[in-house]
């Protein structure tokens, strides 16, 4: 049943203001305004610094994808595919780093710095230590995304390869070619989010481009050369999201359910404690270590009063930001996945293209792209109030609300809805009655994914605030700059168990939705 007309238009106008404006003055902007790029200038884009930028950003992402190829392979296959010892366990911890913001991974690990330095002669603050912090923050990703994958291969195949063949020949032969679609779409993610990640290269000094584009901004009051350090950026991600887009087609990212325990499982057999060793090991660089370096460096429990005392406005500022946020996201994603999923032909191919673009959008780009649009006498109402960052986490996050979304829309039949229409004859309560709640566990998940995100947000959030607010990241990235470790580190702690409570609620109520189904 197709969308009503002022239903679709009004949605791809908001749509487009909220989302798209932004991201189209920054790509726009070095080709006119006040200060367009002329010819001679044109090119810059391949000056000594724009290589320096290229190579580090590059080396960046392309480090962090291998890396997180690396332990994100094995991990889904040893946790999915084999008896390993505490595999549950393991399938439920190594969520946990994707949780933490990898800025958070970034001072722990500045921390002991120190320690690195006496008993393996290296220097944290540089390119490796960037690509080993974001490595530990999104090799989940590749793990999560694979998973997804072995969930859905057929068993049949892979059993009657084993009558044939041995485990190996047959993980290697037809287990890892059907996954790869999945593997390959979490390298994709990966290398996206690590290349216009602007915090962890920040606090490690490390010269990138989202980097370089806040400096442009903020430091020398340069637009335009903001908008041109983007430009490289936004090509190079645009163009992967476009290979990974057409690579999964209508393959889901992510089944929360079904498939594990009817799956082949290899016996591993004196292998069992080894991969146990090296999972664990894993755990702890990404999650023990952190926590147990913030525990310490926090110190005693007075501590966290005094920060308590001290950011109680800004904890409530931040959760009532990113809630917000995150159901201002969800209404837009939903009417935008509904469009692209019943709307015609002509229509639903350039809106799958634009909900993904701001997956190619540096932070800080946005920031600045965000400022320019809004920053405006009849738009002060929005510009000078936190109505702002309300529509930065819609900007940035809503492309994981869609993917959400969408999937779950897929599994809404046209037939449900057309025959409900002809009983009420009332489109609005064919949505309301039909369609909302079929999609609500899509529709949690997305508030769900926004949430977590933007209460972590901090690269849009530092361009955008208005003065004299701050939510909590901002709060431990001005207190990081001031030296008062002890109070960043009991921050961080208050925000990872927020964003652990929050993930615990999601997780009781979609058992909860389950069981209600079933």
């Amino acid at each position: 049943m197709k969308p009503p007309r002022f239903f679709s238009l009004a949605v791809i106008i908001l749509f487009s203001i909220i989302v798209l404006l932004p991201i189209g003055y920054m790509i726009s902007a070095p080709l006119w305004g006040e200060t367009p790029v002329q010819a001679d200038s044109a090119g810059a884009l391949f000056d000594s610094r724009h290589i320096t930028l290229s190579l580090n950003s590059l080396g960046l992402a392309g480090g962090t994808t291998i890396l997180s190829l690396i332990i994100g392979v094995p991990l889904a296959i040893l946790i999915s595919r084999t008896n390993l010892w505490g595999r549950r366990v393991f399938g439920i911890v190594y969520i946990i780093p994707i949780l933490i913001p990898p800025y958070i991974h970034a001072i722990v690990w500045r921390h002991l710095n120190g320690f690195i330095k006496r008993f393996l002669s290296l220097d944290i603050h540089s390119l490796w230590g960037a690509i080993f912090v974001l490595t530990l923050a999104y090799f989940p990703f590749v793990t999560l995304l694979t998973q997804s994958g072995l969930k859905s291969v057929d068993r049949n195949m892979e059993e009657s390869s084993l009558l044939y063949h041995g485990n190996w020949k047959t993980l290697k032969r037809i287990t890892l070619p059907l996954v790869s679609p999945h593997i390959i779409s979490g390298a994709i993610f990966v290398f996206i989010f690590t290349i216009v990640d602007f915090a962890v290269p920040d606090i490690f000094r490390v010269k990138v481009y989202p980097v370089e584009i806040f400096i442009q901004f903020s430091a020398f009051y340069d637009e335009r050369a903001a908008a041109i350090y983007s430009l490289p950026l936004i090509a190079v991600t645009l163009i992967l999201l476009i290979l990974q887009k057409r690579h999964m087609k209508d393959r889901a990212y992510v089944q929360i359910s079904g498939g594990i325990s009817k799956a082949v499982r290899y016996n591993l057999g004196r292998l069992n404690t080894a991969a146990f060793g090296i999972c664990l090991l894993i755990i702890c660089l990404s999650v023990l270590i952190p926590v147990g370096v913030l525990l310490k460096v926090a110190g005693p429990f007075s501590s966290y009063i005094r920060v308590f005392s001290m950011s109680g406005e800004q904890i409530l500022y931040s959760l009532v930001l990113a809630s917000t946020g995150a159901v201002s996201a969800v209404c837009l994603a939903f009417s935008i996945s509904y469009l692209i999923e019943r709307a015609k032909a002509g229509l639903k191919t350039p809106l799958e293209f634009a909900s993904f673009v701001p997956l190619a959008i540096p932070a800080t780009a946005l920031g600045i792209g965000l400022i320019k649009v809004w920053n405006r006498p009849v738009a002060d109402i929005i510009y000078a109030s936190p109505l702002i960052i309300v529509l930065g986490y819609i900007a940035r996050f809503i492309p994981f609300v869609i993917i959400a979304v969408t999937s779950g829309m897929k599994q809404v039949g046209q037939r449900v809805e057309e025959a409900a229409f002809l009983t009420t004859g009332n489109w609005s309560k064919v949505m309301y009655r039909i369609i909302i709640p079929l999609t609500k566990h899509s529709l949690i998940a997305g508030f769900f994914i926004v949430f977590i995100l933007s209460i972590g947000e901090i690269g849009t959030t530092l361009l955008v605030i208005p003065p004299g607010r701050e939510t909590v990241p901002i709060k431990i990235y001005n207190l990081m700059h001031y030296g008062a470790d002890q109070m960043v580190a009991a921050l961080c702690l208050i925000l990872i168990a927020i964003i652990l409570a929050f993930s615990g609620l999601f997780l009781i109520v979609h058992k909860s939705l389950n069981k209600q189904s079933a």
